[in-house]
């Protein structure tokens, strides 16, 4: 659910933005800006390599775990959904989240003070805020990109994807390669992205309905388009980013185009 909301103070020249998050036994409350930036938890951090801006980055941010301490409550199959006011919708693994220590990876939520806006994201004309999921130490356990969501509007527990949707399955018979793909098309592609009306993601298209992108591309021009999207098209406000080797390799895109071939065959009725 999207959660966030423009409240203006009683001065009216400062808004403060808030977060939803539903706990484990569906209870909802809600988190602005001030209150974050009071609470005891909270921390200024230097995140080294910032995925949202490229750069080194100081924030403002208090523990994700901290945020979520009735996570004992769920099972193994269920993680951290996260939705974002553009659309974006991740689903965090709950071991990674609740990692506290100093040797680990570390998720943090990072709060923009409405008095010290953060920069616009590049080739962008708004921020990460207000609300923006920031790794430390993010190299310690491969944290990959599609995991730092930012504009940050909700926080809630929900099954993964895989278990969620059945519409994501592939059919029996088909070949290894299409099989990798799903995993990796369920990691990589479903926060921007749904497949035959599955995920929560309103950033990009359907991949599959009304027609799959393995029907009207060709495998090299696809294969390029999921590597480097402004070397096959370009247009006014496009979202879709490229993909860095390190974190989908050429053997990942091919598993990929596999997986979406195989699904070309599965459209609902």
């Amino acid at each position: 659910m999207i959660g966030v909301v423009a409240m203006a103070t009683l001065g009216g020249s400062i808004n403060a933005a808030e977060l939803t998050i539903t706990a484990a036994d569906g209870s909802i409350r809600t988190h602005d800006t001030e209150q974050f930036l009071s609470s005891p938890a909270l921390q200024t951090i230097v995140i080294e390599n910032d995925i949202g801006y490229g750069r080194i980055m100081t924030y403002q941010a208090v523990p994700l775990v901290s945020l979520i301490p009735d996570h004992d409550a769920v099972d193994d199959q269920t993680g951290l959904q996260v939705l974002a006011t553009d659309g974006y919708a991740a689903n965090l693994p709950l071991p990674l989240v609740i990692q506290d220590g100093d040797d680990g990876a570390r998720a943090w939520l990072a709060i923009e003070p409405q008095d010290a806006k953060w920069p616009n994201l590049p080739g962008k004309d708004v921020s990460a805020g207000p609300f923006s999921v920031v790794w430390s130490n993010q190299a310690a356990f491969g944290i990959m990109p599609q995991q730092w969501p930012y504009q940050v509007a909700s926080l809630s527990y929900a099954p993964f994807p895989a278990t969620r949707w059945p519409q994501l399955a592939l059919a029996d018979g088909v070949t290894d390669a299409a099989r990798r793909g799903q995993t990796v098309f369920v990691d990589q592609c479903l926060v921007c992205h749904r497949m035959n009306v599955a995920g929560l993601a309103a950033l990009g298209p359907d991949l599959n309905i009304p027609m799959n992108p393995t029907q009207y591309f060709q495998p090299a021009a696809l294969a390029l388009l999921i590597r480097d999207p402004a070397q096959v098209r370009q247009w006014p406000d496009m979202q879709m980013h490229g993909f860095d080797p390190v974190d989908l390799s050429d053997s990942d895109i091919d598993d990929v185009v596999a997986y979406l071939a195989a699904m070309a065959e599965t459209v609902p009725e």
